[in-house]
């Protein structure tokens, strides 16, 4: 049973089969019309939103790190969510010594970005915040900004949302991009792309076209049905069998689709993960904790919480489950809290 599905999504071999089609990976260079295929496609993509442009974005801390500097160099002050994909917290590490950053963090109370700094020239926010899975509201979030900051530029990472089927409340623009990681919709690693109108092509590197990628992205998001969602029944479920024991580190209303930022009261998440594994079940911690860093969620470090206290998320996103993984669950929780480990 896995209980990390946005974060860890499964890999479909099916999906992937396309890259492996050609017997390079590079287009031959004299065929222009495979350029302007793919070109089209992308195009084709960004429209779908709204937009009339795109290119890769790869979402790789590099990534990042070129975007943070081509940003700084057009714009005085950027404003980063800090609950943003992990590898753009490891480039905002890295680059806020000497580009000045505002930090924006998820109110502990509503688990969901409130507060933003004022007269900023670019936001960088997610849609659905890291490790917490809770959802932004990112239509009053741009009309808030627009109104202090009118010429002010948003970013927004829609990638889960969109493998859970959602398509943003909110369209492209000369003031949105959109950055969707094609990881999270079951491609390899390193692919996704950026979307939005022509005047933001220089905040990134000039797109290396992947053949058929942007067509299988469109393909996929549109095809993508929303989730049916059933957070309450899972939690209500668990908490019928754990009581005082479990709790949620956001509000249930403030959660996106069947996610679940759950709070197991006195253990070390990465115990009952070892303990869960021996069942089948698969579950995280957070980001760090997927990408193997052994360390519990910054995000939730970022706003506030101990390192111990940090230690009891389990950041749990899900397509279906049953009533004996739950009972799993909290059988492995009450032996943790037996052998007090």
């Amino acid at each position: 049973m896995k209980f990390d599905v946005l974060q860890n999504p499964p890999f479909l071999p099916q999906e992937n089969a396309f890259l492996f089609e050609n017997e390079t990976q590079n287009l031959p260079p004299i065929l222009q019309s495979a350029f302007k295929k793919n070109q089209n496609a992308l195009i084709e993509l960004s429209q779908y939103f709204g937009g009339t442009m795109g290119g890769n974005f790869g979402f790789q801390a590099g990534d990042f790190t070129y975007l943070f500097n081509a940003l700084h160099i057009h714009h005085k002050k950027i404003a980063f969510a800090l609950s943003n994909h992990q590898q753009a917290y490891e480039a905002y590490q890295m680059c806020k010594n000497f580009i000045p950053f505002e930090s924006i963090l998820p109110s502990k109370e509503s688990g969901v970005i409130e507060e933003l700094p004022k007269q900023c020239d670019i936001y960088i926010i997610p849609w659905i915040n890291q490790d917490l899975l809770t959802q932004n509201p990112i239509e009053t979030i741009k009309e808030n900004i627009l109104s202090h900051s009118p010429n002010a530029l948003l970013i927004v990472d829609i990638s889960y949302a969109l493998a859970f089927g959602v398509k943003p409340p909110i369209c492209l623009d000369s003031q949105t991009i959109f950055l969707c990681d094609a990881e999270s919709l079951g491609f390899l690693r390193g692919y996704g792309v950026f979307l939005g109108e022509e005047e933001h092509l220089h905040y990134f590197p000039r797109t290396r076209y992947v053949n058929e990628l942007y067509s299988h992205l469109l393909e996929k998001i549109t095809h993508t049905a929303t989730q049916s969602n059933q957070k309450e029944v899972f939690f209500n479920e668990l908490k019928q069998l754990l009581g005082d024991s479990l709790s949620l580190f956001a509000p249930l209303q403030s959660c996106f689709i069947n996610s679940l930022p759950l709070r197991f009261s006195g253990i070390k998440a990465r115990n009952l993960l070892q303990s869960l594994y021996l069942e089948n079940i698969f579950a995280i911690n957070g980001q760090e904790c997927l990408f193997g860093f052994f360390s519990p969620s910054f995000v939730l470090q970022e706003m506030g919480y101990s390192q111990l206290q940090a230690r009891e998320l389990l950041s749990i996103s899900f397509e279906t489950f049953d009533s004996k993984s739950l009972e799993s669950l909290a059988k492995h929780y009450n032996q943790l809290k037996i052998l007090e480990i």
